[in-house]
């Protein structure tokens, strides 16, 4: 914690900014080498930098944005054009973490701005979907639905918005929920997709639903696919076939994996038939899928 009256200055004297209530992160090596002195430009900035990037939820969160902005534009332009780079590209579940807290940071520069809990709660989306973390997807759906929510008090009228918390509130089993978001989105959009949600609306009203919400199934793929790992097959196995029997849920989620990893786990069960099917399933949710298609050409050697 600095010391009654102390200062942040740096820039040749350009930035000049009274910190004696702030608490400043500092990198280990910064603390270390301090011996006594207040830091300096350099060190408070990339600590301040460091700890928005790894958790914008932080205490100070607020107050250490607005000072990597004024203090520091060339460490708020390096996250500004990361978070850009990330919003462009197919990245991993790890640069997904990463792209939510850049736009958490923005977000509290622009509290008022709905665009950045949108982005959020489609990030959030994003990773419930992806199959090395579906065994996060019950936390991840929840905190797409807490940020959508947001943006929907800050852009009530914004159709996107509402057609996405239609779609996690399905996944998540809310369904008269789901169904009220895209009545709205509906009564908004074009013709075509005007028609989609409307199919979807039906679909629901008429109890052509998952036997358990989405979610739950999406876990219990990521479930299914820790258990082969685990090399524990005829368990994997019980737990896809559960899934793959719900008609519903596979209209929903066509999912090539799960029916190639069950068709794995019925070679390593000595099931060739079983597995041929499987691989062959895979392959008409994705022609391209290679990995099934290697599987397919081994088999039948």
């Amino acid at each position: 914690m600095p010391a009654a009256g102390a200062m942040l200055c740096g820039r040749d004297g350009r930035v000049s900014i009274p910190c004696d209530d702030l608490p400043l992160p500092l990198l280990d090596e910064d603390f270390a080498a301090l011996a006594g002195n207040f830091p300096d430009y350099d060190a408070v900035g990339r600590g301040i930098y460091q700890a928005l990037r790894l958790n914008p939820d932080c205490a100070s969160a607020s107050r250490y944005a607005a000072l990597l902005k004024d203090a520091y534009p060339h460490l708020f332009a390096e996250l500004a054009t990361n978070m850009a780079m990330l919003q462009k590209k197919d990245v991993e579940v790890p640069y997904i973490d990463r792209l939510i807290n850049a736009l958490k940071v923005f977000a509290l520069l622009e509290p008022a701005n709905s665009r950045y809990p949108l982005e959020i709660g489609l990030a959030f989306m994003e990773k419930g979907l992806r199959l090395s973390a579906l065994h996060l997807a019950t936390a991840s759906f929840y905190k797409a639905l807490e940020f959508l929510a947001k943006a929907e008090a800050l852009a009530p009228a914004d159709l996107l918005i509402k057609s996405q918390l239609g779609e996690v509130s399905y996944i998540l089993g809310r369904y008269a929920d789901a169904v009220g978001f895209w009545r709205v989105a509906a009564g908004g959009v074009a013709a075509p997709e005007a028609q989609r949600f409307n199919e979807r609306i039906a679909s629901v009203e008429q109890g052509s639903l998952p036997l358990v919400p989405a979610v739950d199934y999406l876990e219990a793929i990521g479930a299914a696919f820790a258990t082969f790992q685990e090399e524990h097959y005829e368990e994997s196995a019980a737990i896809l076939q559960d899934i793959l029997a719900d008609a519903v849920f596979c209209r929903d989620f066509p999912i090539p994996q799960v029916h190639q990893i069950l068709g794995l786990c019925y070679v390593r069960m000595n099931m060739p038939k079983f597995a041929e099917q499987a691989f062959n399933e895979a392959l008409e949710l994705d022609p391209d899928y290679a990995d099934a298609r290697s599987a397919l050409a081994e088999l039948q050697k």
